[in-house]
């Protein structure tokens, strides 16, 4: 049960670090093939190029999981009182939300208009290469959301503890 729900917190992570074993494994062999034999695959260039977009834009889903993974407002953040913080902290992710979902449905409407498009060697539809920027940003819209609640929950402790000490 424990392993399940790791694994079920965990997917961003687990789908960028199979992308980036397989990119890493497919170069790796296709150099020691060209040293030893003098021959490359052909194939092996677009499974790179794959798994390093897949392990990009996953990853930045990763980063983005946790407060502080990705450039932010700190500097803006910090200068504001601890109040005020709050509320900027909601009205930011809030506003990544709408932002994320935004792009998530434009990368996905790429993603899907690239459909009947296909790959030089392995014939693969460019969705393929083009659906991670919607995962990516479906992924970070539900960590804004997770964070957005968690602001709500800290104000409403915050009022809480206000209405407390008058």
């Amino acid at each position: 049960m424990k392993r399940g729900k790791w694994i079920a917190s965990h997917v961003p992570e687990l789908i960028a670090g199979i992308a980036f074993t397989i990119m890493i494994t497919v170069v790796f062999a296709n150099v020691v093939l060209r040293f030893t034999t003098g021959k490359s695959l052909v194939w092996t260039e677009e499974v790179a190029a794959i798994g390093f977009i897949w392990t990009i834009f996953i990853g930045a889903a990763v980063c983005y999981k946790e407060r502080g993974g990705l450039i932010g407002m700190d500097v803006l953040v910090s200068l504001l009182p601890p109040r005020a913080e709050k509320y900027e902290n909601l009205i930011l992710d809030a506003l990544q939300i709408v932002i994320c979902i935004v792009l998530g449905v434009l990368g996905w409407i790429f993603a899907m208009s690239a459909a009947n498009k296909s790959s030089l060697s392995l014939k693969l539809p460019y969705t393929v290469y083009d659906i991670p920027v919607a995962i990516s940003f479906a992924f970070m819209a539900y960590y804004a959301a997770k964070r957005t609640v968690e602001d709500v929950k800290a104000l409403r402790s915050g009022a809480e503890e206000n209405d407390k000490e008058e």
